[in-house]
């Protein structure tokens, strides 16, 4: 790989990085604070974790008993059509959680509400293998 491919390679991934950093801004709801406001209390965070280093385990498990829960309350889907579905039919699949997946030719990822996707494919063939039931 060539140095302007690399560089490409490597912005594309600070990209990603700094969206999925504002997507937890967005899921712990502070995404309506203002930006200076933010920035404080990044800058805050910084300062506890300095005087006190144990407090990132703590936040860790924080973090990860909510995210764990949140996969609990999901079912493990795979969604596959006949024909290629519409855009208004891909956002409504995105909206549920769903990715797709080019490789397989499938649509995949965690859904909350099954009857609701359901309900919004009405109007198509589809196929739905529910890999891992809610719990």
């Amino acid at each position: 790989m060539d140095e302007v491919n690399l560089k490409i390679k490597e912005r594309k991934m600070r990209t990603r990085r700094l969206i999925e950093m504002g997507g937890l801004v967005a899921k712990a709801n502070l995404d309506h604070l203002s930006a200076n406001t933010l920035f404080g209390a990044i800058v805050s965070l910084k300062e506890t974790l300095t005087q006190h280093p144990n407090v990132q385990d703590h936040w860790t498990t924080i973090g990860k008993d909510i995210f764990d829960k949140e996969q609990q309350n999901k079912a493990a889907v795979i969604l596959k059509f006949a024909s290629e579905p519409n855009e208004n039919t891909k956002r409504y699949i995105r909206l549920h959680g769903l990715k797709w997946n080019s490789f397989r030719q499938e649509w995949c990822g965690h859904v909350k509400d099954i009857e609701s996707l359901k309900n919004g494919l009405l109007n198509v063939q589809y196929k739905l293998d529910i890999i891992k039931p809610i719990s």
